[in-house]
């Protein structure tokens, strides 16, 4: 392996990495605009350059791979190469660049949105010369609108093609296209397209600068107003992991943006994903348990609907009763769903929600959307078997087998029938946990207001079978509790010894489902972990209350 050197650091890398790949293994910054991990190289902005011994130029350091010399013509007697990002050549370089990206560029930092997080500001102080020599009017090309999420403001936009690469080598849809030339060359759609592939706010992510913004976040607060926390997408059963960026003041989302896993999402997510938020501003949220009276639906507090639930509940014998958990449900809480009913209630029917929207899989050459817009599918199958479904289950009412059914919901988009509506109805006791008013709801005899995907803390399973933890960014809205806190004081007041935090039910849970076997949340804390790579079987779950 070749032996370098980069600003006075030693060390020890693979044969053909870049040297500005090779300098971040030793914490050196090398600026840079058009280089992305994801894209074909080009270094076109020239911001990278460093000086190579034996070089005579200076050179793109985001496109020269790291070599090995032989013996003889080693640089004092041992480095394959010596590179230097600090020597005045490189500085006075880097001053020119920043200076000639600068030269149109408005300085309205205060209004834009990339301000606190944009390269080009940053780059400007740390590189740049505090001033321009450019004393003539500034070009001023006209805002764009590329598509339904996308804006153009091509007044800062310093023609690095990231975002036209992105659109030829990850979607393969060649909306985007550098037109003119020289002095006039600025980004635009080819012409009869839009940027409406299903990817286009990546764009927005791999702009370096504030040129492509994301309609959904324009004029919203400052992103350093945000809390972070990372979580796992539940548009779709990829698991796509993600920030949420929220403000807690307000207890509302502010933007999802994808966070890097070289297995599951790469760089990217879909934008349905990402505005997958806005799927729980739609619909009218439960928040406050409620009694069905003769009177309708009447409020009541916590400690008035569970010992409720149980009264009716223990009415029935085993065989009449059934629960049904979901995809939209943590394994924590269907883990949780399934002791309280089949230890607690000893009924023998417990199943999975299968009503959910199904699509044809959309395929890019590197990213792929997945048709199953459930986040937990897999998991919930695990946990819970797959002997029995809602729609089985369903079945068994008609018959007048089953009685009482209590059903998890948690999904936004979640519809039934006008016919299974009416065959729920013949229930003598239903219980739903869910989040939004519906015709369920409207049929209920006691509804447990619970929580959303970005207000749930605990593990979804992807389809490949990787176990993923998911944070809580939100809280529920007005008395509606997180779905475990609903179920953990269930199986309490039943008697059942259940761990206060999804931890030590997940340690549990690990101990008991095949696959899961040797799992904890530190091992799933960086990537998730696939069930074929679980280590073996603990002799003990550890339960931490």
């Amino acid at each position: 392996m070749p032996f370098i050197k980069i600003d006075n650091k030693e060390l020890e890398v693979e044969k053909g990495i870049t040297v500005l790949e090779a300098a971040k293994k030793v914490g050196i910054e090398i600026p840079h605009y058009c280089y992305h991990p994801a894209l074909k190289i080009v270094a076109s902005c020239r911001m990278c350059l460093v000086k190579v011994q034996g070089m005579p130029k200076l050179v793109p350091s985001c496109s020269t791979t790291v070599y090995s010399l032989p013996p003889e013509k080693k640089i004092d007697g041992k480095y394959d190469m010596v590179v230097s990002t600090i020597d005045k050549e490189v500085k006075d370089a880097q001053e020119s660049m920043m200076e000639f990206l600068l030269l149109n560029h408005p300085v309205d930092c205060p209004e834009c949105d990339q301000a606190g997080e944009c390269y080009l500001q940053d780059y400007s102080y740390q590189y740049g010369k505090g001033f321009s020599r450019f004393e003539f009017e500034k070009r001023v090309p006209p805002r764009k609108d590329l598509g339904p999420h996308v804006l153009l403001i091509a007044t800062r936009c310093i023609l690095c093609s990231r975002c036209v690469r992105f659109t030829q080598e990850v979607t393969a849809t060649n909306e985007l296209i550098v037109k003119q030339r020289g002095y006039k060359s600025e980004i635009d759609t080819f012409p009869g397209l839009s940027l409406n592939n299903k990817l286009s706010l990546n764009t927005v992510d791999i702009c370096p600068v504030g040129a492509l913004v994301s309609k959904d976040f324009l004029h919203k607060p400052r992103n350093w107003r945000y809390e972070k926390v990372k979580s796992i997408c539940p548009g779709c059963s990829i698991g796509c992991h993600i920030q949420i960026e929220y403000l807690a003041e307000k207890n509302e989302i502010g933007r999802i943006k994808p966070l890097y896993h070289p297995d599951v999402n790469q760089w990217w997510m879909c934008d349905d994903g990402r505005l997958f938020y806005h799927e729980y501003e739609k619909i009218e949220r439960l928040q406050q348990p409620q009694i069905k009276t003769d009177q309708g639906h009447q409020n009541v507090n916590w400690q008035e609907a569970l010992p409720y639930a149980l009264e009716h509940l223990n009415k029935f014998s085993p065989n009449e009763i059934a629960a049904v958990g979901n995809g939209f449900a943590t394994n924590e809480e269907n883990y949780l769903l399934k002791q309280i009913f089949l230890n607690g209630l000893k009924a023998k029917t417990i199943g999975v929600c299968d009503h959910y929207i199904r699509e044809q899989d959309v395929v890019y050459p590197k990213f792929i959307i997945k048709g199953e817009k459930l986040p937990n599918w897999q998991g919930a199958v695990d946990v819970l078997g797959s002997e029995n479904t809602l729609s089985s289950i369903l079945k068994k009412i008609e018959k007048g087998e089953i009685k009482t059914l209590y059903f998890l919901g948690g999904d936004p988009r979640f519809e039934l029938s006008e016919k299974e509506v009416k065959t729920l109805s013949k229930l003598e006791f239903l219980v739903v946990q869910d989040i939004k008013q519906s015709a369920l709801t409207a049929i209920s005899h006691l509804l447990l207001p619970g929580s959303g995907a970005y207000e749930k803390d605990g593990t979804f399973t992807n389809y490949q079978g990787r176990v993923q933890r998911i944070r809580a960014a939100t809280v529920p809205p007005g008395l509606a509790r997180s779905d475990f806190d609903i179920l953990r004081e269930l199986g309490q007041r039943m008697g059942i010894k259940i761990p206060l935090q999804p931890r030590g039910v997940f340690a549990q849970l690990s101990a008991e489902i095949k696959g899961y076997q040797g799992m904890d949340y530190a091992s799933l804390s960086d990537g998730g972990m696939l069930k074929s790579e679980a280590p073996a079987k603990k002799t003990k779950a550890e339960v931490v209350e």
